[in-house]
This record gives structure tokens, sequence and C-alpha cells, in this order.
């Protein structure tokens, strides 16, 4: 039993890797490799634009510039994955700074109210006792001065 079970995953294995093998890639993975590759590769001198920088005495891995302060790297390809226009993705990152700035400040007045609240509270619970005080206080003072005028 434990054969022919064990047989059947390896089956089901090679078909995997099979299909696999023999799937066709979508024009999205296509696109993204050929786009890989051609960045993993370093420009030549066939490269006009390349070949122009080197007879204004460029040579590679030097930062750009007249006083050579400039990027030595090349623009990052950011690739746009949706169907939005240039800068929405700014314009989106601004609205959730906006959102957690508001969500920031309603955090900050509703832990002032609760400190407003419990002070609030405090000083009712404080009043509240000291006026029980002055009435025990009151009530003995009363106790002292019937029990001063019996004894007299």
């Amino acid at each position: 039993m434990l054969r022919h079970v064990k047989e059947a995953l390896k089956k089901e294995e090679k078909q995997k890797e099979a299909n696999q093998r023999s799937r066709q890639k979508s024009i999205k993975e296509q696109e993204q490799e050929q786009r890989d590759h051609a960045l993993s590769i370093a420009l030549g001198n066939e490269n006009k634009g390349f070949a122009m920088l080197q007879k204004m005495g460029y040579k590679s891995g030097q930062p750009l510039g007249k006083s050579g302060e400039g990027i030595t790297e090349p623009i990052p390809l950011n690739m746009n994955k949706g169907r939005s226009g240039l800068g929405h993705e700014e314009l989106r990152k601004r609205k959730a700074e906006e959102n957690l700035e508001n969500y920031r400040r309603k955090l900050h007045l509703r832990k002032q109210a609760e400190k407003q609240t419990t002070d609030l509270f405090k000083l009712r619970m404080k009043t509240k006792q000291e006026e029980l005080q002055v009435k025990r206080d009151l009530e003995k003072s009363q106790k002292a001065c019937h029990q001063l005028d019996m004894q007299k």
C-alpha cells in the first residue's frame, strides 16, 4: 500500500514539473524577464548616449557632473502596475499621510478630553471628601458643645 502511494506522489511531482517546464509564460512575465536582463547588462560603446558621455570625458563608475558630485547609479525604473497616471502614487501617499495626521490629532484630542474628565472627577471627589470632613468636624464640635452645656 505504501509503495503505491509513494509511486503516485512521485508521478504527480513529475507531472507538475513537466507542466511547469512546458507552461508558456505570460506577457508580463516575459517583459519582466527581458527588462531584468537588459538592466543587468552594462552599457557598451555601441550605445550612442554612452559613447557621447565618453567623448565628454566620462569614465564608467564616475559620478556625473562637471565637478564630479552627481549621481553614480542610474535613475531607477519605476513601473506602474495599475492604469493610474503619473503622480498618482504621490497623491495617494499624501492623502494617506493626511489621514494619519488627522487620526493622530483625534487621538490627541481624545486623550486631552479624558485627562480633563479625570481631573474634574478627582476635583469633585476631593471637594466631596472635604465637605464630608467638614460635616464630621461640625458634628463633633456640636457634640462637644452639647456635652459642655449639659455639664454646666
